[in-house]
């Protein structure tokens, strides 16, 4: 199957206007770190987006296709954000799936942080709730409206930089842009993510780092009470990295040992 390419550094690309991504949210995107002439977990960044596109009946192009279309972003030899985008590709009008359909791959650049991790997070958690769907937990499909609301209610309390989400069954799920974990009596914690919320690449590497220190860790369901009374906490993803939270709304948190321990193996990513 032959695929549609949209690239930033081609002039003669632009957007499809039938485009089903634009019309519907029917497609995926993957947001990765570009440094030292490498994309940051390319291996498992690659993995999620194929998983997902097989689970949407998305054409998904392979591994060497793509790495033969990123190496001029990697060969610019710059640190930066590169995002791909996979659509079902041209649809036209209505959600009925033409029969002859080819996926459009869109690549992007965008400037990195010069710093991967954030020195101080102060988290609200926000009225906004994400849905329950076991048909889209854990991908990054391009439907962000919920995540894009709390961002703009975050917006309207500058004391803090980030908030943290809940699914309308109450339970925490991870925050605007990160996967969240916190630390309780020397247990790791992390939301479950099988209705909701996103399976981060750096919550992926992460869970096997500690799996293979001998660190406990329990994947559950928690609600408010549990993050607020835990002992350190933090927030990660696969640009930032590990991102310590030092508040949560009125609640102070030290840096503790084990995001201490994870910022050093995962230094610079």
């Amino acid at each position: 199957m032959r695929f549609n390419l949209i690239s930033d550094l081609t002039d003669e690309s632009h957007p499809d206007l039938q485009e089903r991504g634009l019309h519907y949210g029917d497609g995926l995107f993957e947001t990765m770190l570009l440094a030292d002439g490498q994309i940051k977990y390319w291996q498992e960044h690659f993995a999620r987006l194929q998983d997902s596109a097989r689970k949407l009946s998305i054409e998904c192009p392979s591994k060497h296709w793509f790495e033969f279309r990123l190496k001029p972003y990697i060969d610019l030899n710059k640190r930066f954000v590169i995002k791909i985008i996979l659509t079902r590709g041209q649809g036209g009008r209505g959600l009925q799936l033409p029969s002859d359909l080819k996926s459009n791959i869109y690549l992007l650049k965008y400037e990195s942080p010069t710093d991967p991790n954030k020195d101080t997070i102060k988290a609200m958690f926000s009225d906004v709730t994400l849905p329950q769907n076991f048909n889209l937990a854990g991908m990054k499909h391009l439907n962000r409206l919920d995540y894009v609301l709390a961002a703009h209610q975050l917006q309207q309390y500058p004391e803090y930089n980030e908030a943290l989400l809940f699914n309308t069954s109450g339970f925490l799920v991870e925050s605007i842009i990160g996967n969240l974990f916190f630390v309780k009596n020397g247990l790791i914690c992390t939301p479950l993510l099988d209705e909701s919320g996103v399976r981060g690449v750096m919550r992926g590497l992460i869970l096997k780092k500690l799996k293979q220190a001998g660190k406990k860790v329990n994947i559950g369901t928690y609600v408010k009470q549990d993050v607020i009374e835990s002992d350190e906490c933090f927030l990660c993803n696969s640009v930032q990295g590990i991102s310590p939270l030092t508040q949560i709304e009125n609640t102070p948190f030290p840096i503790g040992s084990v995001t201490q321990y994870l910022q050093q193996e995962f230094h610079g990513h």
